[in-house]
């Protein structure tokens, strides 16, 4: 078929192409997007041959209500070899259309787009956001590279720093949404990965207000050696302790750099939120993946698919495969991360433990000296604000980061050992998985 023939097919309808839920089908194409084969319900659902579809750009099956934007993201990410997912309107060849949460992979001579029918609360909001970025594109003459910064932008809105924080959320919220809908045992692993989210993101915003708190010590040290200046000799008692709280305060202060990634870039919780992102993907696309497998499997046995659907087994159990093998490296980076997030946390407690002696010991040297202590009055009160903020900002941190190791350990495989050992998944470059 032509690009003439394609790009000229029946108008869009109102009416929605019906498939089921328990429904999965998915297409393979080359790295240019050509149609290379896919599996009977993809066919169906098209409306379209297989003499119409296989040769053809992809795009046959597009709909004119989606975002140029959003294939300028996937195109984006599947060019850099990063799986991903998306939301996806398409048009059947009598003009209905059908709505598709897609996981695009990447493998070997193209791509693998596996579909599934999207029912949860999000894709109502992501129907809102498209009708909202094809407005802007048609109105303002966006190009596909500014409606895909256009978009990037109203996600952050949204609460998702990245695509790939939205996607992974989407794909994850899908799956579950779809084994409620079919009677399904939750998936608990998912469900406690998703929970974690707005854990993390109240601990980082503890750990901003932890830096907060020890940015206010930084002069204490100083104000004290100046009311030791008028109060006793050089190397009084107080001028003691206030070199004592200073060598303390600068070691408590460098300690603050293990709640930073290893580039110094992001803080801790937020690297940890990165990883549960990466984890939520790898886990939910895993699961549709190896549904698809077993549904293609099935259906070939049957007789239900076309001649030489075996290589497209094959191809689909490679992938699954991998998905399955990858997540289990991303779920030890995400267990690593929220230990040594919580052993950070009760390091720093002990150090902050011993400025609070200081602090004492600053408070009877005060007593020592009556009524000439009126000018260290306002050191000590300001110790014992900056103590009581950062003891309930510890104690804070440190039962957050508990729970967070909690819900990552449910969150783990029984088969799968979440020991601080290197783990060898952990060795293999997920970035060529997904960013």
């Amino acid at each position: 078929m032509s690009r003439q023939d394609f790009s000229s097919s029946t108008a869009p309808s109102k009416e929605e192409a019906p498939f089921e839920i328990s429904e999965l089908f998915f297409s393979r194409t080359d790295d240019r997007g050509i149609i290379i084969s896919g599996n009977e319900v993809f066919r169906r659902i098209s409306g379209y041959t297989w003499d119409e579809l296989v040769g053809v750009p992809h795009k046959i099956i597009r709909h004119p209500d989606m975002p140029k934007g959003v294939f300028y993201i996937l195109w984006e990410r599947l060019k850099k070899g990063l799986a991903t997912g998306a939301y996806v309107k398409n048009r059947a060849k009598d003009g209905r259309y059908y709505w598709v949460y897609a996981i695009f992979s990447p493998v070997d001579g193209g791509y693998v787009s596996v579909r599934l029918k999207p029912t949860s609360a999000l894709f109502e909001t992501v129907k809102t956001l498209y009708a909202e970025a094809i407005k802007c594109e048609r109105e303002d003459g966006l190009s596909p590279a500014e409606s895909a910064e256009n978009i990037h932008a109203k996600l952050s809105d949204l609460g998702f720093p990245t695509y790939s924080a939205f996607s992974s959320y989407a794909v994850a919220q899908e799956v579950m949404a779809r084994d409620e809908a079919l009677a399904r045992v939750e998936d608990e692993r998912l469900q406690s990965l998703a929970r974690l989210l707005p854990v993390l993101e109240a601990l980082d915003e503890q750990h901003t207000s932890l830096f907060a708190s020890f940015a206010k010590t930084r002069g204490i040290p100083s104000n004290m050696r100046i009311v030791a200046s008028r109060l006793e000799p050089a190397g009084g008692p107080i001028s003691a302790i206030s070199q004592n709280y200073r060598l303390m305060s600068d070691e408590a202060s460098n300690h603050l750099g293990s709640f930073q990634g290893e580039d110094g870039t992001q803080s801790l919780p937020a690297v940890v939120t990165e990883q549960v992102y990466k984890a939520l993907f790898m886990m939910a696309a895993s699961t549709i993946q190896c549904e698809v497998k077993a549904v293609a499997a099935e259906d070939l046995a049957a007789g239900a698919e076309k001649e030489g659907f075996q290589g497209e087994v094959d191809v689909l159990n490679k992938l699954a495969e991998d998905y399955m093998a990858d997540s289990g490296g991303v779920l030890h980076s995400v267990c690593s991360e929220a230990m040594g997030l919580a052993r950070s946390a009760k390091d720093l407690r002990q150090l902050v433990t011993g400025l609070d002696s200081i602090r004492v010991l600053c408070r009877v040297e005060a007593g020592r000296l009556g009524a000439q202590s009126v000018a260290l009055t306002p050191v000590i009160n300001q110790l014992d604000r900056f103590h009581i903020e950062i003891d309930s900002t510890l104690e804070q941190i440190l039962a957050l980061a508990d729970k967070v190791a909690a819900m990552v350990e449910t969150a783990i495989p029984r088969s799968f050992n979440c020991s601080l050992e290197k783990h060898p998944m952990a060795e293999r470059n997920l970035s060529q998985v997904y960013a």
